[in-house]
């Protein structure tokens, strides 16, 4: 696995599992996929975070490499989970 001590610190972990274990309730996720789904959401993280860190001084380049992120999110989780449970995940986010 990749560096994650160095990040850990940061909460990103805990991050991950909360969001990874709320879309596994939503969905009803196995095991399997509530893993990915973590792995997906852990690398989320640490690169928002090294986005931000390169992009500090320039507030509109970050907002637009932390879109591209978002949709690359998005793609990854939408070809874990499928269509289906992703419509279903975009409900329950409208919903709250």
């Amino acid at each position: 696995m990749f560096s994650l001590g160095v990040f850990a610190q940061d909460g990103v972990q805990e991050r991950a599992k909360k969001i990874a274990d709320e879309m596994t309730m939503v969905m009803s996720l196995d095991d399997v996929l509530s893993e990915k789904v973590y792995i997906i959401q852990l690398k989320r993280f640490i690169d928002a975070q090294r986005i931000r860190k390169t992009y500090s001084e320039d507030k509109e380049q970050m907002r637009l490499e932390l879109k591209k992120l978002y949709n690359r999110l998005w793609g990854k989780l939408k070809g874990v989970l499928g269509d289906e449970r992703m419509e279903l995940w975009k409900e329950h986010k409208r919903n709250i």
